[in-house]
């Protein structure tokens, strides 16, 4: 089912291969695979990109406040990573698990939602400019990203998640949410950049998209 839409494990789904660097990560993501199936065993750390995880553990300062839509191991990851952590879970079961995670491990400055997923997108509450980067990798991903720019200050980060997906659906919830990221980037003057990679526990190549408004 992983490779369905794609030529091959090495492609995303929009046919993109990845790069000889990109590939030297395979091994470690087909180990990580061979874990997850095999014992369960998740590494504690987003399942996003290898080389984008790198990038946005550089860029990302302790008193900056952030965004994830999509809780999980990226939660306590990123917590560690800035100052205040608003994160968005449309999952009960996977909330409930994910919140215990974050009691025990002591983290007190993650505003953690567990939201219906009509209002799973909503930023209403946070005053415009008021966010450095946000991750959108959950649920109405086209939603996120119309709640998200106005949100980010200027020179501000957003990170798409599989930015590939959706290709053989035109009007696809990810095919809006990247037309609409890059139609924020264009009105803001501001960066693109993807990234055609492996990531922990798939070993096939998919993208994500990083933007600085």
């Amino acid at each position: 089912m992983a490779i369905k839409n794609r030529i091959s494990r090495f492609h995303d789904e929009k046919g993109n291969r990845v790069d000889l660097t990109g590939a030297l990560y395979a091994p470690l993501a087909f180990a990580s695979a061979v874990g997850r199936v095999a014992f369960g065993y998740r590494p504690p750390r987003p399942m996003l990109s290898y080389r984008a995880t790198r990038v946005i553990d550089d860029l990302l300062k302790n008193d900056w406040r952030c965004v994830e839509f999509g809780s999980g191991l990226s939660t306590g990851w990123f917590a560690r990573r800035c100052d205040f952590l608003l994160s968005v879970e449309d999952n009960s079961d996977w909330h409930a698990l994910v919140q215990a995670r974050i009691r025990s491990a002591g983290i007190n400055h993650v505003q953690y939602e567990l939201r219906e997923r009509g209002d799973y997108a909503d930023l209403s509450a946070f005053a415009d400019a008021s966010f450095d980067f946000v991750l959108i990798d959950g649920w109405d991903r086209h939603g996120c990203v119309l709640s998200a720019v106005s949100k980010v200050r200027a020179g501000g980060w957003i990170y798409l998640d599989n930015s590939d997906k959706d290709m053989t659906i035109p009007n696809g919830d990810l095919r809006r949410a990247e037309a609409a990221l890059l139609a924020a980037v264009e009105d803001r003057g501001g960066t693109v950049r993807y990234f055609v990679d492996f990531s922990p526990t798939n070993f096939f190549v998919e993208q994500g998209l990083l933007v600085q408004l």
